[in-house]
């Protein structure tokens, strides 16, 4: 973050951008909101002898067919083309997050049955101490520049992740800050060697950002990323970027040297549209072809589209994150257990679900969806009743002595602020409605939202008492969330409040286990007391949506659907 004075101050800035983005599905990641987030489960179906297709081109082509170009979507333009994306690279937070797996791919990922399979490795073992991982690297790959993939492209890959993640190592997840080494045993084997063992290693390699495996010719010696990144993609994912752009529409074409299943879109342009509304308009007036996004997707636009004729939309089956109401711990009011457990009590989730999401999503018994690894664990599940949570409270003593519909107990009304995020019309609705159901059992929470940075000052410096929040989804669930309720190394102020109610070192023993068996009975604590001492609430599983026109016949999502595959686009 260049530039004196200001330069500090934009540092600053920057660090706490970071920080926040640590915390998000999306947003630094994804990041990562988000989140962010990626890999794209079509990788997997490329043949398995790793041949090299650089003379093929797409199906649409080799039918004799025109050449297929789609338009999409994006809230953001585009500056910057390599895996690390930080605040340092790009203005918008975010740039090429969502769409790297459509151009790099990872060494591994998951596939439809949740099973990790092989995308540039086609084996990989672990060492006894669980501190080096071995990967046999596929022959005959070239990257979109040309050159050809081999061990060293791997190995310097790697390496440069937490070199130009610099002052931000770590906010994609753990694994970035203890790698040791990486090694080109030969042509086609890398060993790659950890300071400590990390349970969470083979899923965090599967996240393009920052994962995916680039050309080592865009590396400088001291392995920062070269400027060609500034204009070009230099992966073997099926597409690259044409270097074509108008600063609102950028240019994307097909990679030739691309060794995978032929997609069915030959080029695509991704025009630059911030407002939803404006990008909704867009594809009623065939001015946009598709767009992808629970954030760009309201459900009333998703049920629009899904009754239009000449218009389709596409809800994923997999839960992609969990929204959930986080507490105040060291609130005197959120910190009596039998509070939380009458605000979990009290909130009917399946309304939430039904009258402002149209039923698209599905109400959270448990933090984390069962169908994530390690998290099918029995827990303590609250359900919907607003009887049950009053006599929580009656029994507690807590009691509105002045009718003035706010419960107290020695001289401590309960009544706090309710703090969210500004932008998402869908949170203002449902904190209103929380608030509203809350008031039946004698609880004034009051909504208070507030831009990003703002939100996330206030919630670090304790002046909140409950506030709304989500995991980052997708590959970063449930291992780097989890990493966040760690307070040595989180800067997540909600969940590292968890930290406390474990057992000592149990964050340290799960990042240090080795044998599958221990590490889930170590998430049978982590999530057991989590619920047991309802330490957050979670409220609803989102989904991931896509819109489409007439031009597109299906869209199957990823492993990961925080990100866009455009090689999963299917056209008529």
């Amino acid at each position: 973050c260049p530039f004196q004075n200001k330069k500090n101050n934009k540092k600053q800035k920057g660090i706490l951008i970071m920080k926040f983005k640590r915390l998000v599905a999306g947003l630094l990641s994804v990041v990562m909101v988000f989140g962010l987030v990626a890999c794209s489960s079509n990788n997997g179906a490329s043949e398995a002898n790793g041949t090299n297709n650089a003379n093929e081109v797409s199906n649409t082509q080799e039918a004799g067919q025109e050449p297929v170009h789609l338009n999409l979507a994006e809230s953001w333009g585009f500056e910057y083309f390599y895996t690390v994306i930080t605040p340092d690279v790009t203005s918008s937070g975010y740039d090429l997050t969502y769409w790297l797996p459509s151009f790099y791919d990872t060494l591994v990922e998951y596939d439809s049955n949740g099973e990790l399979s092989g995308v540039l490795a086609e084996s990989w073992s672990m060492s006894e101490d669980g501190c080096t991982y071995t990967f046999k690297i596929r022959q005959g790959i070239q990257f979109s520049d040309g050159s050809d993939l081999t061990a060293e492209d791997v190995a310097k890959s790697l390496l440069a992740v937490p070199v130009n993640l610099g002052q931000y190592n770590g906010g994609y997840g753990k694994l970035s800050t203890i790698v040791k080494d990486a090694v080109a045993v030969d042509e086609y084997t890398v060993e790659f060697q950890l300071e400590q063992p990390y349970y969470g290693t083979m899923r965090e390699l599967c996240l393009a950002n920052p994962w995916g495996i680039v050309s080592s010719e865009q590396l400088n010696e001291d392995l920062t990323a070269k400027d060609t990144f500034m204009s070009a993609t230099c992966g073997t994912g099926p597409y690259m970027y044409s270097g074509d752009n108008n600063g609102q529409v950028f240019n994307f074409e097909y990679n030739t040297n691309y060794w995978g299943e032929k997609p069915d879109v030959d080029s695509f342009s991704v025009k630059n549209i911030p407002d939803n509304d404006a990008k909704l308009l867009a594809l009623k007036n065939g001015e946009i072809d598709f767009y992808t996004g629970i954030t760009k997707i309201s459900a009333e636009n998703f049920e629009e589209m899904s009754a239009s004729d000449g218009f389709s939309a596409k809800a994923d089956e997999n839960a992609l994150q969990t929204y959930y109401m986080g507490y105040n711990l060291n609130d005197p009011i959120f910190g009596e257990q039998v509070v939380r457990e009458a605000i979990a009590t009290a909130v009917d989730k399946d309304s939430i679900t039904q009258n402002i999401f149209g039923g698209l999503y599905e109400a959270a018994d448990t933090f984390f969806s069962r169908s994530l690894p390690y998290c099918d664990v029995d827990q303590k599940v609250y359900e919907y009743n607003m009887e049950a949570a009053n006599k929580l409270l009656d029994d507690a003593g807590y009691v509105d002595t002045d009718n003035d519909g706010i419960r107290e107990k020695a001289g401590v009304k309960l009544s706090a602020e309710f703090v969210y995020q500004t932008g998402s019309a869908s949170d203002d609705d449902t904190v209103v409605y929380i608030c509203d159901q809350l008031k039946q059992i004698g609880i004034e929470l009051t909504p208070s939202s507030a831009a990003m940075m703002d939100w996330f000052a206030m919630v670090s410096g304790g002046q909140y008492g409950v506030t709304i929040f989500k995991t980052q989804g997708g590959y970063y669930d449930p291992t780097v969330v989890v990493g966040g309720l760690d307070p040595k190394t989180s800067t997540d102020p909600i969940l590292s409040q968890v930290n406390a109610y474990l057992p000592d070192g149990s964050l340290d023993e799960l990042n240090a286990a080795t044998e599958e068996e221990k590490i889930q009975e170590i998430y049978n604590t982590i999530l057991t007391t989590m619920s047991d001492k309802c330490l957050v609430t979670p409220l609803y599983y989102t989904h991931q949506l896509s819109v489409y026109n007439s031009n597109v016949s299906d869209y199957e999502y990823s492993g990961d659907t925080s990100f866009t595959s455009v090689q999963n686009i299917k056209v008529k």
